[in-house]
């Protein structure tokens, strides 16, 4: 089987290191996004307060429902990244792709939530903030530049396993360090005596 993801590594990374930090990632972008979910729902939920219960409708008030669904998911996401930390250092392929369906998952659901919430803004007087629309569109394309990385290494621990070994080239390639040669003070011979 020939892995077309970047088997020796891209960016300085190998795809072990790669999927790790892809958790990091992921783990550091769900904190930045959480405060700012959280700033985006006071701010609904003050702007929607002003506005009198009569002329708020019932599709108005899903707007809060939109930013309590993206919280939760949120939230999810951090044992997630903590099970594709644990998968790597583990080499289990089954949690990593684990980690690319939930990953899949949880970007098509924000495109969804930002997109409900842009008509259900509309309908209550209540406006988008443009870190919404920027934060989607910039998650999605590193989300798919981290993944290759979780991926790359997935399909390298099921070729191992077939081979019932990692092959030489991929431990060099998964070592984070590369180590200098070994020199043994013993095994000079002294040639003069």
């Amino acid at each position: 089987m020939t892995i077309i993801l970047c088997p020796g590594g891209f960016c300085g990374m190998s795809p072990k290191v790669g999927a790790t930090v892809a958790a990091v990632y992921m783990i550091l972008v769900t904190n930045m996004y959480l405060t700012f979910e959280i700033g985006h729902l006071e701010r609904a939920m003050t702007d929607m307060a002003q506005i009198k219960p009569f002329n708020l409708t019932e599709v108005g008030k899903m707007l809060l429902y939109c930013y309590y669904t993206a919280i939760t998911l949120a939230v999810m996401s951090y044992p997630v990244c903590v099970f594709l930390i644990y998968s790597v250092h583990k080499r289990l392929y089954m949690g990593m792709f684990a980690y690319v369906a939930w990953i899949i998952f949880y970007d098509l659901a924000n495109c969804l939530i930002v997109a409900v919430a842009y008509q259900v803004s509309k309908e209550a007087w209540f406006s988008l903030s443009p870190l919404e629309w920027f934060g989607l569109a910039t998650r999605i394309p590193m989300d798919c530049f981290w993944l290759a990385f979780v991926v790359t290494y997935a399909l390298t621990i099921i070729e191992s396993k077939g081979q019932g070994r990692m092959s030489l080239r991929m431990r060099r390639i998964s070592r984070n360090v590369s180590e200098p040669p070994r020199f043994r003070l013993g095994s000079t011979a002294r040639q003069g005596m």
